[in-house]
């Protein structure tokens, strides 16, 4: 029994140090930067773009590699734009609050806000 969990914990890390190995030998990418609403949705459409053509077929090593380059830009554009979503979710809470309170200018100055990131967001999906 002894040798059996011996055995098995040597199996263990020699297949941790085998996958900790492998997780090394990816290049990490430079992404493009997503420094505003409007460059994170054109990167998001111009990379989709690029998943989408390497993923529908048969994949090879060069394709798996491009992808994983892609996803470097895909995730900046993604947080920025779960940011820009944050920032919008809490102006329209100012505006629901706002007008519980019958609070003009709240309401006006943060629908500004919310209608500002959200028509960026909208006219970026009908192009």
């Amino acid at each position: 029994m002894r040798k059996l969990v011996y055995t098995l914990a040597a199996c263990s890390v020699l297949m941790t140090a085998g996958a900790l190995a492998q997780q090394q030998s990816y290049q990490h990418f430079k992404p493009k930067p997503s420094e505003n609403l409007a460059q994170a949705l054109a990167n998001i459409d111009e990379y989709n773009a690029k998943l989408k053509s390497l993923t529908e077929g048969e994949m090879t090593a060069q394709d798996l590699a491009k992808v994983h380059e892609i996803t470097y830009t895909l995730e900046v554009a993604l947080a920025r734009l779960s940011k820009e979503l944050d920032v919008a979710a809490n102006s329209l809470e100012q505006v629901h609050l706002g007008s519980e309170a019958m609070n003009q200018a709240r309401v006006k100055g943060f629908a500004k806000d919310y209608l500002r990131t959200l028509d960026t967001i909208t006219s970026a999906k009908k192009n």
